[in-house]
């Protein structure tokens, strides 16, 4: 039986990049910032939807801002360096805020007389 392999490149005419072949540094930084400027906006609409809801200040608005922004770009690091290389948009979703808006509305939960201490309770800092 012969052993016939052939590469994606070989396979596939239009097919710029393998996974295993690397992008020219200049469009690597733009398509970085294109991944930036998207996760900026799930990383800021999020929390300013949620975060006002829980009774939360602008200080803690600002602190889940940079949390959903530092996680993001630790998993990206992570997974440029050690998964398989493949663009990862990780971050904060909108599939959630139905859920978490139904939580911070729940009656028996509105027992909290002090809105701020609420949402430290909810959320470690």
């Amino acid at each position: 039986m012969a052993d016939i392999t052939h590469h994606p490149m070989d396979q596939l005419q239009d097919l710029e990049y393998c996974i295993d072949s690397n992008p020219p540094w200049v469009e690597t930084i733009l398509l970085a910032f294109q991944n930036y400027i998207l996760m900026l906006g799930t990383s800021v609409m999020i929390p300013a939807l949620l975060v006002p809801a829980m009774g939360g200040t602008d200080g803690d608005k600002a602190r889940v801002i940079q949390t959903l922004l530092f996680v993001a770009g630790i998993n990206t690091l992570l997974q440029a360096l050690f998964g398989t290389r493949l663009p990862a948009v990780v971050g904060g979703s909108f599939a959630y805020v139905i859920p978490v808006a139904y939580i911070v509305n729940d009656f028996q939960l509105r027992q909290i007389n002090n809105d701020h201490e609420g949402i430290e309770r909810d959320l470690p800092m």
